[in-house]
């Protein structure tokens, strides 16, 4: 059948369903740093017997409605945030799953703990129904490595200019047995830039060095014998993102202390496909940000 004709045959009847949708909240993870996307997962199954379409006519525009709460049951900014559903079509004892980025619809831009639950509404449905509760918490993470540098000046700026600092910091967050560690570039005022640079291997902690340019270069162990090498300008621009693995020996982070200069030695470029896979080596979507406030701490 096809969708035209099944909402051409909602549209001759509409009516109240005896519908009970049952649904079930997941956090995709139960820690977040600060700025991260919060994401849920709603999995909902309509029991009703009958398709449940949700669009942008009158008859069929439910939504979705997060609660949003602090660990004393008091609503935060931006809790009770409608989402339109309009596409989705929930067809009888069908588990959909869908997935919500709460960052896009609710400020997180503060830390502590949270409690969420979401409901659902619908013009054919006689009740609203409601998720189960989840928690979650936003938090800075632990401070792993940090680093106050000057920001280069380009051609034309005037010498009498004040130098403008800015500092580096590496942020690791544990979620169970998992460290995720995270870039911050900022000052006393703005954040310039934050990145999810992976996950950690253990107690292996990144290797950190700032160049000439002031510009930082990351060695990340994320195998035994596996390592992300990556440069970042001032402004979280990423100049060089390659993969080395262990030859004869590991690859070491060196700087030269007579020129500035910060390079590989040892170990061997690694080749895609052949001795690792991308989306299993950084797993996830890496985190782009545009510049922002820097929090009061």
């Amino acid at each position: 059948m096809s969708r035209f004709l099944l909402l051409a045959m909602l549209f001759i009847w509409v009516g109240v369903l005896p519908a009970d949708i049952v649904m079930n909240l997941e956090m995709s993870r139960s820690n977040y740093m600060l700025y991260e996307p919060v994401v849920a997962h709603l999995t909902m199954r309509n029991s009703s017997g009958q398709v449940l379409v949700f669009g942008s006519e009158a008859e069929f525009n439910g939504h979705m409605e997060i609660e949003l709460t602090d660990m004393h049951d008091r609503p935060v900014k931006g809790s009770g945030a409608k989402v339109s559903l309009r596409g989705m079509i929930l067809r009888p004892g069908v588990d959909h799953r869908i997935r919500v980025n709460l960052s896009k619809w609710i400020d997180l831009q503060k830390v502590g703990y949270y409690r969420i639950r979401v409901f659902i509404a619908h013009p054919m449905l006689k009740n609203e129904y409601q998720s189960n509760r989840c928690m979650f918490d936003i938090s800075y993470g632990k401070v792993f490595w940090t680093r106050t540098f000057g920001v280069p000046k380009l051609a034309g700026s005037s010498l009498s200019e004040n130098v403008q600092l800015r500092k580096y910091t590496l942020r690791g967050l544990q979620d169970k047995s998992e460290i995720f560690l995270f870039l911050f570039i900022e000052d006393d005022k703005l954040i310039y830039s934050f990145k999810h640079l992976g996950l950690m291997l253990g107690r292996e902690k990144p290797s950190c060095e700032l160049d000439t340019l002031n510009q930082l270069h990351i060695l990340l162990p994320v195998t035994t014998k596996l390592f992300r090498y990556q440069v970042y300008d001032w402004n979280g621009e990423l100049e060089v993102n390659k993969v080395y693995r262990t030859s004869d020996r590991a690859p070491l982070l060196f700087r030269d202390a007579q020129t500035g200069e910060v390079k590989i030695i040892g170990g061997e470029i690694a080749q895609e496909g052949l001795d690792y896979a991308e989306q299993k080596l950084l797993p996830g979507v890496p985190l782009e940000t545009e510049r922002r406030n820097a929090p009061a701490k």
